[in-house]
């Protein structure tokens, strides 16, 4: 898969991945799907959409087995944030943030995480309707001792009433990249992914997600 966000057109370190990508599809007669990551209102270029997809195509000689666009799947990441909070895997933190940063750093819990299923799935409501942008996160229950604490209780969702390109007004609650990338990757039946050593981190705070979820 390739993954650009539509921040605006694809760049030479995009069009190396889209090739090596595309190489390894062709050589196992593999599939290549091109997924659009538009989950972040603030940071998008309109024209983008149209751009990525056509110098995709262009790098890949028209190979492209279909065109993923986040932002259209919104309810597929709902779904399995719900399940998750439902699991007891998952938390609305309303901390403040500076805070919540000391108290990670510590190793230590915020008061939310203690709060039963129940009352989360109720604040997890309210990030919908109630909450405003930065009041609350969906956090995932990890190892708060993890040596790296890029690890520990990281953000799965947040609020952002930014107006977006596709979406307008009508949604304010968007799954943040690890989230949607690891739902996507198994909905989507991927197999390989070719990516830069800066992943490292978000590729096993992926593998967890899926874990949790089996």
């Amino acid at each position: 898969r390739i993954a650009p966000s539509p921040s605006g057109p694809l760049h030479i370190g995009h069009a190396y991945g889209a090739s090596l990508n595309y190489e390894y599809a062709k050589m196992y007669q593999g599939k290549l799907i091109l997924r659009i990551e538009d989950t972040n209102p603030e940071n998008i270029y309109q024209p983008a959409y149209q751009l990525i997809e056509e110098d995709i195509r262009w790098l890949t000689d028209n190979n492209l087995a279909e065109v993923i666009v986040q932002s259209l799947r919104l309810g597929i990441y709902y779904d399995y944030a719900e399940k998750l909070v439902e699991m007891d895997k998952a938390y609305v933190c309303t901390c403040d943030q500076d805070q919540g940063r000391e108290l990670k750093k510590e190793g230590k819990a915020c008061p939310c995480r203690e709060l039963g299923v129940k009352k989360q799935q109720l604040r997890y409501a309210k990030m919908f309707n109630e909450y405003a942008e930065g009041e609350a996160v969906l956090k995932l229950k990890t190892d708060l001792q993890h040596k790296n604490p890029a690890m520990r209780d990281f953000s799965l969702m947040r609020i952002n009433e930014h107006v977006h390109p596709k979406t307008g007004k009508e949604q304010r609650v968007w799954p943040l990249m690890v989230f949607s990338v690891a739902i996507d990757d198994h909905e989507l039946g991927l197999t390989h992914v070719i990516n830069g050593k800066d992943q490292a981190d978000n590729a096993k705070k992926e593998s967890i997600i899926m874990e949790y979820l089996g």
